[in-house]
C-alpha cells in the first residue's frame, strides 16, 4: 500500500540530510514523501532536488517579549499553511527531525490528527524536539544511551542511527592499507559552520611534523575565505602533498581514503564517519547553540573508542603536532579506531527509520 509521508527539518545540513536520505529510501520503496523546511534549508538545492519541499516562514522563540510574540505569530501562520498543505497530499504521518523551522509543521501535522514521530540526530534530545515532545508518537534516535528521554515509555523510543547521504553510503569500503610505505592520508574539514580555527593550527601543526613524516602526508584541507592559495603554498614549501579548498564536492571519496579525519562533531558528521568507519580526532566548537551537542557528540566517541576530542581551547600547533604524530607512528591506533568507528555505524539507518515511521502509520495516531 502506497503512503504519502512528510519530514520536517531545520535550514542546516545536520537536519535536512538526514530527511533527504529518509525521503528517497521512501521514494525507492514505492512512496510518496515531501519536506519543509525554512528558506536556509532550501538553499540545499542538491539535497531536495527531484523531491517535492516546502518552504515555510520561520522564527526561533529566543529573545524578549516581542520577540517571542513575533516567533509565535509566525509559527502559527506557518502551521496553519503547513496544515492545509499536509491535507491536500493526503499525508499520513510526520517525521520531524528538529531545529525550529520543523516545530510549525509538526503542529500542522498533529492538528490533522497525523502521528509524529521525532528524529534526533545527536546524543541529547535538540530544544526543539524536546518542546515537541509531549506531541510526539515515539522518538527515533541515533545512539542507544540518549539523553533527554526520561519519562518516555522505552515502547516508544526506536534507535534507527543518523541516515546519511547516498553519496557517503557509495563510498563505503574497508579501511586503506596503514604502512611505512603507503601515503598518509589525513582529511580536516570544518562540518557547515566551517572551522576558520584548523586553517589557523593545522598548517603549522603539520610543518611541525618530522620530515619523514610530512613527505607521506596527502592532506585535503578545507578552509573557508580567501587564504587556500597561500596555505597551499606554505605547505608544499614544507614538503607536504596538500589539496586546499573552500569546499569539497566529492566528500564521499574523501572520507573513504582518509586514515585520519580532523572535525568539528556536528551529528551529520559523525554520523558519516560512522558509516564509513573512519577515525577523526574532534574539535567541537567552543560556543554557540549546539556547543554543548558537539562536545557530547564528541565525548560519545570518543569513549566507543572511534575518535580522540581536542577541545578548541587547547588546540595549538603543538598539541595536533603531537597527537598526529604519535597516530601516524603507531600501527594499531588508528586501524582499531576505524573497526570501532565502523562496529558503531548504522548504514542501514534510513531503511530503519523508514521501517519505524510505516509501523507508526500501521499504528495510527494516538488520542490527541
Amino acid at each position: 500500500m502506497k503512503h504519502v509521508i512528510a519530514m520536517a527539518a531545520g535550514g542546516t545540513g545536520g537536519h535536512l540530510f538526514p530527511a533527504e536520505a529518509l525521503a528517497r529510501e521512501l521514494v525507492a520503496r514505492g512512496h510518496d514523501a515531501v519536506i519543509y523546511t525554512d528558506a536556509r534549508g532550501a538553499r540545499y538545492a542538491h539535497a531536495l532536488d527531484g523531491l517535492p519541499h516546502v518552504v515555510l516562514p520561520a522564527r526561533s522563540l529566543a529573545g524578549g517579549i516581542g520577540g517571542k510574540l513575533a516567533a509565535a505569530t509566525t509559527i502559527l501562520g506557518a502551521a496553519w499553511r503547513a496544515r492545509g498543505d499536509l491535507r491536500r497530499r493526503g499525508a499520513e504521518a510526520m517525521v520531524g527531525f528538529g531545529g525550529y523551522p520543523s516545530f510549525a509543521p509538526a503542529l500542522g501535522a498533529r492538528a490533522c490528527g497525523l502521528p509524529l514521530l521525532l528524529h534526533e540526530q545527536g546524543t541529547r534530545l535538540s530544544l526543539a524536539n524536546r518542546q515537541l515532545l509531549r506531541f510526539a508518537s515515539g522518538v527515533a534516535t541515533s545512539f542507544a544511551d540518549t539523553g533527554g528521554l526520561a519519562g518516555v515509555p522505552a515502547g516508544r523510543v526506536v534507535e534507527t542511527g543518523n541516515p546519511v547521504r547516498r553519496a557517503i553510503l557509495d563510498a563505503r569500503a574497508p579501511y586503506p592499507l596503514l604502512s611505512a610505505a603507503d601515503p598518509l592520508r589525513l582529511l580536516v574539514v570544518g562540518g557547515s559552520q566551517s572551522a576558520a580555527v584548523f586553517g589557523r593550527v593545522v598548517p603549522p601543526a603539520l610543518r611541525a611534523l618530522p620530515e619523514a613524516l610530512r613527505a607521506r602526508l596527502r592532506v585535503s584541507l578545507q578552509v573557508a575565505g580567501d587564504d587556500a592559495g597561500a596555505i597551499a603554498d606554505e605547505l608544499a614549501g614544507a614538503g607536504i602533498d596538500a589539496d586546499v579548498r573552500p569546499f569539497f564536492d566529492d566528500m564521499g571519496a574523501r572520507l573513504r581514503d582518509a586514515h585520519l579525519v580532523v572535525t568539528r562533531a556536528g551529528a551529520t558528521t559523525i554520523a558519516d564517519l560512522l558509516a564509513i568507519g573512519r577515525p577523526a580526532i574532534f574539535v567541537p566548537i567552543p560556543q554557540g547553540g549546539s556547543a554543548d551537542e558537539q562536545l557530547r557528540n564528541a565525548r560519545t566517541l570518543e569513549q566507543l573508542g572511534a575518535g580522540w576530542c581536542m577541545a578548541e581551547a587547547e588546540l595549538d600547533p603543538a598539541a595536533l603536532a603531537a597527537r598526529l604524530q604519535a597516530l601516524f607512528t603507531s600501527s594499531v591506533a588508528l586501524p582499531e579506531a576505524a573497526a570501532r568507528a565502523a562496529a558503531a555505524g548504522r548504514p542501514d539507518a534510513a531503511a530503519r527509520l523508514a521501517d519505524a515511521v510505516l509501523a507508526l502509520v500501521a499504528q495510527g495516531a494516538p488520542e490527541a
